[in-house]
This record gives structure tokens, sequence and C-alpha cells, in this order.
């Protein structure tokens, strides 16, 4: 006689099942993406330090060699070429750039190259981008030329004014150079950024950053220089803006800093009623410097 044999089923989910799996999976991975977020923000945050630090050094090499630190916009008396070369191409041999700067040959007589792919001028320099902004790697707003995340405080580093040189040494800073600015952040995405290595003819932001509307204030037209909230201090990290001071420290300042911000943001100098954000651009105004 014959034996049937029979088949034994797998056992398997249910639709039911299935269904709590998947709403339990959804439900971690909504658990984790904060935290995934918050190791991405504080990586970027690390990042941004270690750039102001690596300016910072470069900066205090610069003052040893030459008495004086880097001019904000490359003048002279008799020229103001604009565009012309700024801060960020003078401190390139101190940042490891050495083969950059000697490409671009940045003194008073060196016109701008062109904003073209693969010259030397569009070669993006990773210490003048803060990992937060993930805007566009050239700025329109300055005929495509590369974007800066960090501009530079103009009563330190000049030009005056005039637009004659007015580069300060760091021992000349009365005020102290622990209570005064030298390097901020701005981001490409709530305002208009910088310009890497050049002081580009369409607005002195493109290098210089002023006090005058407040800290992390946003452009209402990022896109466009119209408004003086483009020469501010702005970044993309959460109630904070990242600064370089004279004397080498970095600074993550609170968005809530007191500041005049009444005050018309294009005013050079900044204005100087006594508030603390004016006064850590101020290099020589005597006020004292809150808790901040």
């Amino acid at each position: 006689m014959e034996r049937t044999s029979v088949r034994r089923l797998r056992p398997g989910f249910t639709l039911i099942e299935l269904l709590v799996v998947i709403a339990i999976i959804a439900i971690l991975i909504g658990l984790l993406l904060p935290a995934v977020q918050k190791v991405r923000a504080a990586a970027a945050r690390t990042q941004c330090i270690n750039n102001l630090k690596q300016m910072g050094l470069a900066m205090h090499s610069y003052n040893d060699t030459f008495g004086s630190l880097p001019t904000g916009w490359l003048t002279s008396t008799a020229s103001q070429p604009s565009p012309g070369w700024s801060w960020e191409a003078l401190i390139l041999p101190y940042i490891e750039q050495d083969a950059l700067y000697k490409a671009l040959n940045p003194v008073i007589g060196t016109a701008i190259p062109a904003a073209t792919a693969g010259t030397a001028i569009m070669t993006p320099v990773k210490v003048y981008r803060c990992p937060a902004d993930g805007g566009q790697p050239t700025n329109s707003v300055f005929g495509g030329y590369v974007t800066t995340n960090y501009v530079c405080n103009r009563e330190v580093l000049g030009p005056n004014a005039s637009n004659v040189p007015a580069n300060m040494a760091i021992q000349a800073i009365s005020d102290g150079s622990s209570n005064t600015i030298l390097v901020g952040e701005r981001d490409y995405i709530r305002n208009v950024g910088g310009s890497q290595l050049i002081r580009h003819s369409a607005s002195s932001c493109s290098f210089e950053g002023r006090p005058g509307k407040g800290l992390d204030i946003t452009n209402p037209s990022p896109t466009s220089t119209a408004d003086c909230t483009r020469l501010g201090f702005t970044s993309q990290h959460s109630g904070v803006v990242g600064f370089l001071f004279g004397d080498g420290s970095i600074r993550m300042v609170p968005s809530s800093l007191d500041s005049a911000t009444d005050q018309d943001g294009c005013a050079y100098p900044a204005s100087t009623q006594n508030h603390i954000f004016q006064n850590l651009i101020h290099p020589a105004d005597g006020n004292p410097i809150g808790n901040f």
C-alpha cells in the first residue's frame, strides 16, 4: 500500500505581523535620525573650528614674518584694484597652499584671472569652506568665483574707509587680541557668502563682515547684494557663529549676543555704541567686553 506523503508548509509571517515589523523599523529609524543629524552637525562644527584654527595659525605666522596682519583687500595708496586680491590669498603659503600661491602670484598689479573652470583661481581651498554650509561651490553673486564661508574684520585688517592699507599688527590691538575678532563665518544659504581669494568688484561683502544689523540675521535677498545684511556674519550651525579672535582662540558665539541691531549694516566703521558685538569688532574703542 502506497503511503501518501504529506508536505509540511513552512511557517511564515502573517500580513499583520509583517506590518508590525515595518512599523517598528520605521519607529527605530525615526528615533535614530535626530541622533545621526546631531553627529553630523557636531562633526561639521568641529571641522569649522579646525578651519578657523588653521587660519589663526596662518595669521600669526604672517604677522611674525611681515610685522603686521595680512590686509583684508590688497591695495596701495596709488592703486585700489577691484576686483583685487584678499587676505585669503595672502595667507595661502601658511595653510600649506604654497603652490597655489605661486600660481596666482597675488601682488598689486597682478590681474585677477577669469573664473574659468580648471584654472588655479577656481581651485577650492578646503580650509575656506564650512561643511555645515551646503550651498553651491561657486558664487553666482560674485562672477562665478569659488565661494568662501569666512570673511574678515576690516577694522583690524583694513583697508580703511579710503581703501588705503590700514592692517594692524596683533601687538597693536589696544583692546587686546583676545577681545577682538579677526575672521568670522558667513554662509551661502541664508546670505551671499564670500568670494574665495578675492575682493570682488560687486561688493566689499565679498571679503569682509560688519556687525551693523546684528549677529546671524538672515538676508532677505540672499541671492543679491542689495541689502546691508549681506555684510553680516551668519552660519548654518544651530544658534552660533564661529569666530577667530586675535589671540588665535576660536569661539562659537551665540546668535543672541548683544548687538546694535538698529544700526545701518553698511556703515563703516561700525557703530561705536556700547554693545558686545560692536566692541568685539572695534580694536581700539576702550569699551569693556561683557560675558558671552
